[in-house]
């Protein structure tokens, strides 16, 4: 037996939180790391091999320094003292298999959701030039809508399996009271 066996939604977590690491430390989190540490390496030129091939508005605007996108700079410290640390306790959490990090996926999916909403609306609004084409657009909204979509439906799994949780432990309250 494999050790996700029966868990397949947790499997599918642990391969979201591995992924999302990834490319968070890859792509998102450059703007965090000093130019000493990354000036000249393979990973800058990730980033600007990304932008050029993707012209994501976001990721194009985020490290411009336009004062108009400052509303993102939050989203950045989130993922960098939030998100990150939540990948690796949450991955060893699912891979134990200890429900006690339920309450952090949570905690988790609820943020990243709200900060990924605007972040997803802001690729039909950012002004580009030449404006994006429809292929360039299905390619963002396909980058960026799977880390919608799972924590907002992390979010609703984490919160009907704490209910269980909690409804399990006050009946268990009460028969030994």
């Amino acid at each position: 037996m494999g050790r996700f066996t029966g868990r397949r939604v947790d499997q599918a977590y642990f391969a979201f939180f591995i992924i999302h690491l990834i490319a968070s430390l890859a792509l998102d989190l450059q703007r965090s790391y000093p130019a000493w540490l990354i000036d000249d390496t393979q990973l800058a030129a990730f980033k600007k091999w990304y932008i050029s091939w993707s012209r994501d508005p976001v990721m194009l605007n985020a490290y411009s320094g336009d004062p108009a996108w400052l509303w993102i700079e939050p989203f950045f410290f989130l993922e960098l003292v939030f998100q990150v640390p939540s990948f690796v306790v949450g991955a060893i959490g699912l891979w134990k298999n200890d429900k006690r990090v339920y309450p952090l996926m949570l905690a988790y999916a609820a943020s990243t959701a709200t900060t990924m909403l605007p972040t997803v609306q802001s690729l039909y609004t950012a002004p580009s030039n030449p404006p994006l084409s429809s292929a360039e657009l299905y390619n963002l909204f396909a980058s960026y809508l799977p880390f919608l979509i799972v924590t907002l439906g992390m979010a609703v799994d984490m919160t009907v399996r704490l209910t269980h949780l909690v409804g399990d432990a006050q009946r268990n309250k009460v028969k030994v009271a």
